[in-house]
């Protein structure tokens, strides 16, 4: 075989390999992969003949199944509470409500080595000085296994975790020691380096300037304000604040500047360059769009070296086969659909585009070169882009040239003060006008993202839009010698599907939906054309991920009190910019005992035209197909600085005839006041034993009870105090059903849970049975 036929063997491999993982991915048992490879080996009597290219498929296939179900499957050890020592490597980030999170490495639990890392949550003690990065920290926390996708379209938090080199979780700070590390960690050392040398960068350039310049050149991103990556995203230049590619690809030419100008050879700045990327992957966390650019950049420059003209296919398909390889779980993560999609997108499209067109005037050429490598990035990028932020830039054609050449002279202007760091009177010449310029820019694109239409909110992509790119393609695809007029109609045709898969659908059912959320509840009602959210969840963005993705904005948040397990999410729908038209609390809620960070949200949403109303015992709501009556608080009964779960809002919900008793967190004291017969009871307090009283669950007498809860214990108990009240409905808890769908009819109900393998097999009819 020639060194071109095979180049031609790698793309069906890497798609081979692609569906290998996925299938490990679903597999229940390492046998799927055992099985895969050794059906495979009869493939191998066909290398040497002229079907090689169907072994290498198969060899594919049978070993992305094996890795895939390893890769997507670690052992674990047994949850519980664990003496926990480890070396934080990764920055520390800060979330709502003060919540901190950071990865641990070397870890111990009760003395014993755990492979891997562990993400690790917990809440500051004021009495205690804060952890840096690289430090050696001792504590005791309960260790969990990451949930996988338990929601609708819902963020996977367990692959979110295992792609970041993550298997298990502990959350907590009990007896929290921090101390210096008692032995030499590569990864402990770049996360202490990345930490000090972010710190002097912020000393030397200011407080603003400097975040950005961590930021822009080690992936800082916590460093960076939400609103202003909101910002960038809105534009359609998020990658500017990313350590990804980009940043990657100006490093390696200002390295390639500087040592030909040095008149180095070709395979001294191939050594000095490796070497040099070696180590910005270290200080990066070894962070995978940065590992991903690198390799590309020196699989290229070695082919040069060896006088072998590459395919850029063959080159892509090569670096994408052996990425997977040392990673299957990261083709599920966004960044590496992006990565892999804008590079497809300017080996194909913007190949086939660049020759469409010869202007002879330099300008123009430039010119067009940059804006088909502008489309054809888009184009690549379209699916991801689509199906997890939800939104286009319309103008993203005209500023992406303009912002990466600014973003390139931004970044080596901060590599050049990081250099002259050292000598702080040459960094001080040069704060003042990198300050400046960066200060302009940021005014600029803050002004440009908050005009009206500057991006097209749509639907998430999917299978006609899959269908429309693939036209698209084909359309320009340049390695195919199509006919004129079949790739006219496969860009129309494509184009059409694209722009038809994103068109709102007409909603005509009546649907509660109940989000698996831990101990925190979410629900929205959908009935008909109108949106209602009861209660948010944590500001975990559950809610509102629903709402974006379907491009769907409420018509009212109705709160049942302010704590941060029910109310936080209304951070979440700012953060997405979704709209609260009107917000419905209980009477008094505002005068109980919350959060300061509650209290300033609510304040936020006022400012930005939000209605915020009040609703006592007897007060009512009208929706499309029935009402919800307000049984608790009562008018008289409230009292200020209490705890807010005393006068949480519980009502009564009758959606085509069937009734939904929404108890909030109402403890057992309270309980009776709010008590009446209903078809469907939420559990008070996520099933707390300090609610949930037996007079109370004999009155209300339910046929199906939703209970939000993180463990499974929590449901098995309270099972057994619903047997103790003499009651027998049927119990969906959010641990092993996950979210839970009721769907109204005019003759009754159907619940049917997200994960029937975990809770109940099918779902639920109007009289309570299960319906396979």
């Amino acid at each position: 075989m020639t060194l071109r036929e095979k180049g031609w063997l790698l793309p069906p491999a890497a798609i081979c390999l692609t569906l290998g993982v996925l299938l490990g991915r679903a597999a229940d048992s390492v046998l799927w992969g055992a099985g895969a490879c050794l059906l495979s080996l009869p493939a191998l009597f066909l290398m040497r003949s002229g079907r090689r290219w169907i072994a290498f498929g198969v060899l594919s296939l049978s070993v992305g199944v094996l890795s895939g179900y390893l890769s997507f499957h670690p052992s674990l050890p047994p949850e519980g509470e664990y003496l926990v020592r480890g070396m934080i490597t990764d920055e520390i980030r800060s979330g709502n409500f003060d919540r901190k999170s950071t990865r641990l490495s070397h870890v111990t639990l009760d003395g014993k080595a755990m492979p891997g890392g562990l993400y690790w949550s917990w809440y500051p003690d004021e009495s205690l000085s804060d952890p840096l990065p690289g430090d050696y920290v001792t504590f005791t926390a309960e260790l969990y296994h990451p949930e996988g996708a338990s929601n609708p379209d819902g963020y996977n938090f367990r692959e979110e975790l295992l792609r970041r080199g993550m298997q298990a979780a502990v959350h907590s700070s009990k007896n929290l020691q921090s101390e210096s590390a008692p032995f030499f960690s590569l990864p402990g050392a770049a996360a202490r380096w990345r930490y000090e040398i972010s710190c002097r960068l912020i000393t030397s350039l200011g407080d603003e300037t400097g975040r950005y310049a961590a930021g822009m050149l080690f992936g800082a991103r916590s460093l960076i304000p939400s609103e202003d990556r909101a910002a960038f995203a809105r534009l359609g230049i998020a990658h500017l604040l990313s350590v990804s590619g980009f940043h990657v690809v100006v490093l390696f030419s200002l390295l390639s500047f500087v040592l030909r100008r040095l008149s180095v050879g070709r395979k001294g700045i191939f050594c000095i360059t490796a070497f040099v990327l070696g180590l910005y992957c270290l200080l990066c966390g070894m962070n995978q769009p940065v590992l991903r650019a690198s390799l590309l950049l020196l699989l290229a420059q070695y082919g040069r070296i060896r006088l072998r003209p590459v395919s850029p296919l063959h080159l892509l398909s090569a670096a994408y086969l052996l990425l997977v390889l040392l990673s299957p779980v990261q083709i599920t993560g966004v960044s590496f659909q992006l990565t892999f999609g804008a590079m497809l997108g300017i080996v194909l499209i913007s190949r086939y585009l660049t020759d469409l067109y010869h202007p002879s005037s330099q300008l123009l050429r430039r010119i067009w070169e940059a804006f088909s490598i502008s489309l054809g990035v888009q184009a690549g990028i379209l699916l991801p882009q689509l199906s997890v932020y939800q939104q286009f830039p319309l103008l993203t054609f005209l500023i992406n040239p303009p912002s990466v050449l600014i973003g390139s002279a931004l970044i080596i202007s901060f590599w050049l003060v990081l250099c002259l760091l050292p000598v702080p009177a040459f960094v001080s010449l040069l704060a003042a006008p990198l300050s400046a310029v960066s200060g302009f820019l940021l005014e600029i694109v803050r002004k440009l993202a908050a005009l009206p239409g500057i991006s097209l909110w749509t639907p998430a992509s999917n299978w006609l839009t899959v269908l429309g790119v693939l036209g698209v393609f084909a359309a320009l695809f340049p390695l195919a010698r199509f006919r004129s007029s079949f790739r006219i109609f496969s860009l129309l045709a494509g184009l059409a599907l694209v722009i038809g898969s994103l068109l709102p659908t007409w909603h005509s059912d009546t649907e509660y939906i109940q989000f698996s959320a831990g101990n925190a509840d979410a629900a929205i009602l959908w009935d008909q054309d109108r949106i209602y959210v009861y209660d948010a969840g944590e500001a975990d963005g559950i809610v509102s991920g629903f709402l974006r993705r379907r491009r769907l904005t409420p018509d009212a948040v109705i709160l049942s009190h302010l704590h941060s397990d029910h109310a936080g999410g209304l951070q979440s729908l700012l953060d997405d910019g979704i709209p609260v038209p009107i917000l419905y609390l209980p009477e008094g809620a505002e005068e109980q005992v919350i959060h300061e960070n509650m209290l300033a949200l609510l304040d936020k949403l006022r400012r930005q035209g939000t209605e915020i109303r009040t609703l006592k015992r007897g007060d009512m709501l009208s929706f499309p197909s029935g009402t919800l009556t307000v049984l608790w608080p009562e008018a008289g009964r409230i009292r200020p600085a209490q705890d807010a779960n005393n006068y949480s809002l519980v009502s009564l919900l009758n959606l085509k005839g069937t009734t939904i008793l929404e108890s909030a967190d109402l403890p057992g004291a309270y309980d009776t006041y709010a008590a009446e017969p209903a078809r469907i009871l939420k559990a008070p307090h996520h099933g707390s034993p300090t609610s949930s009283t037996g007079d109370f669950l004999r009155q209300v007498d339910p046929e199906v009870v939703l209970l939000t809860c993180r463990r499974e214990q929590r449901a098995d108990d309270y099972q057994q105090a619903l047997s103790g009240a003499g009651i027998v409905p049927r119990l969906f808890a959010t641990a092993r059903s996950g979210a839970v769908f009721i769907r109204f009819t005019d003759s009754g109900f159907e619940a049917t849970p997200f994960l029937p393998d975990r809770g109940q097999q099918g779902s639920i009819d109007s009289d309570g049975g299960i319906t396979p």
